[in-house]
């Protein structure tokens, strides 16, 4: 298109970004985070990283960056900060589709790629770029994004570089661009050092520390070239990341967590909370893995119900939550759980996906200090949880099934206590147990 076409094209970009501010879920987001009606917005105009293939632009990879990992594992720590990547544009990171989850200081180590298996199963297969052949600007949000399969850019620079080929005769994974099906694994990067990505996002890191004073988050892009030198990193975005460590001390005793109905060792958020007596959780007994987004209808049905009374809400259920992938986990909106007080997402079963953190979604969820726990087992009564020699995730289901039952969907059921429980996160250790209130001879209430 040429100047003029291209100019009246901006002009409604930027008029379509303001009336965004009308639809549901920003909305939601404003009431939730105590934001008034008319405060100011304004809008950043940014170049897209990348270059173009073959009528297709994109960078290389791009992703997500955070000082804090609230998971660590494999010999991390929680200091070393927490990274995710994709191929091409980034909003397969930021709407928690398929991605890659490294730590900085230790790049080789991949939890997702612990076996051919795993790569085999965790690997990206799609991939956005921007149609270049696409002159017209649609009126709605992504419009000229395309989701691609990565077999169909296999002789694409990018996915040369960071595919790695699957060979089913002999069920092995080589770093080599030969004939197969082709697995998104970095290793060109993470593991041969192809490009400096992981040291130059702990100095990212390092600098963001120093400059902010506080944990923060960083959006990326890198356009890779032909040789080291010719790449480019772009930072997008740095912003504070909510952790809550700055507030009071919260101490988690061993009665505590034998008297909990949910302890998790992998929890974000730190503080006391007891406001909350309504539960919404996933039925076990009807679960539907290609249902999902029935499941998120009954649950934005019961949320507006909760909002409206003023009533914050328990929410509870297996995979990633807000994934734009309707088979990783439950794809709610922001304005379909605007009201929650506290989140558990529930890994195992029949959805098994990597956790949320990293995406918008999370990052509303964190922003408003909303405690999200994740649990890594299999969900136990509360006398299996006694037995056990150490602290280990566990959510008392026999429990919540015996509770008084409020309302129930055909996937969602929604339980009122008689009174508030009480749930404890601890920042800094990233434990959280929950609690049901005792009550004394006297019937005064007191935390267990």
């Amino acid at each position: 298109p040429d100047f003029a076409e291209r100019l009246s094209q901006l002009e409604s970009a930027v008029k379509l970004v303001y009336a965004s501010t009308w639809f549901e879920n920003p909305r939601a987001f404003s009431r939730a985070a105590g934001q008034g009606r008319d405060d100011a917005m304004a809008i950043i105009i940014q170049q897209v990283a990348g270059r173009n293939y073959n009528d297709w632009f994109y960078p290389a990879l791009s992703g997500v960056v955070q000082s804090h990992n609230f998971y660590p594992v494999m010999g991390m720590r929680a200091d070393e900060g927490i990274a995710c990547i994709a191929l091409g544009i980034g909003k397969t990171v930021v709407e928690g589709e398929k991605s890659l989850w490294f730590s900085p200081a230790h790049p080789q180590r991949l939890v997702q790629f612990s076996s051919v298996d795993d790569m085999l199963k965790n690997s990206q297969l799609q991939f956005y770029a921007l149609d270049l052949t696409m002159n017209s600007c649609l009126h709605r949000q992504h419009s000229n994004l395309v989701r691609r399969n990565i077999q169909d850019a296999e002789e694409e620079a990018p996915v040369r570089m960071l595919a790695s080929t699957y060979i089913p005769n002999e069920h092995r994974v080589r770093d080599d661009h030969l004939p197969g099906p082709k697995i998104i694994t970095f290793a060109r990067i993470l593991k041969y050092g192809g490009y400096p990505l992981a040291e130059q996002l702990s100095e990212l890191l390092r600098m963001g520390r120093a400059g902010m004073g506080c944990e923060v988050e960083i959006e990326f892009a890198v356009d890779l070239g032909r040789d080291p030198g010719d790449s480019v990193l772009y930072v997008l975005q740095i912003r504070p990341m909510v952790t809550g460590g700055e507030r009071s001390d919260v101490q988690i005793s061993v009665e505590d967590i034998g008297e909990a109905f949910c302890c998790s060792r992998q929890s974000l958020g730190h503080g006391m909370f007891n406001t909350m007596a309504d539960i919404l959780y996933v039925r076990d007994d009807s679960f539907d893995p290609s249902a999902t987004r029935s499941m998120a209808a009954e649950i934005g049905a019961m949320n507006r119900g909760l909002q409206q009374a003023g009533r914050p809400f328990l929410l509870i259920g297996p995979g990633r939550w807000g994934s734009a992938d309707p088979w990783l986990g439950i794809p709610v909106q922001w304005s379909d759980i605007s009201g929650v007080g506290a989140i558990i997402e529930v890994r195992g079963g029949q959805l098994r996906a990597d956790s949320s953190q990293g995406s918008h979604f999370f990052q509303n969820i964190t922003s408003l200090g909303i405690p999200y726990l994740t649990l890594n087992e299999e969900k136990s009564n509360r006398l299996e949880s006694r037995k056990a020699t150490a602290v280990h995730d566990f959510l008392d289901q026999i429990w919540l099934d015996s509770q008084p039952v409020s309302q129930e969907g055909r996937y969602i059921r929604h339980i009122r206590l008689d009174r508030p429980f009480v749930m404890k996160c601890n920042g800094e250790h990233s434990l959280s147990v929950l609690v049901m209130k005792k009550e004394d001879s006297e019937g005064v209430e007191k935390a267990g």
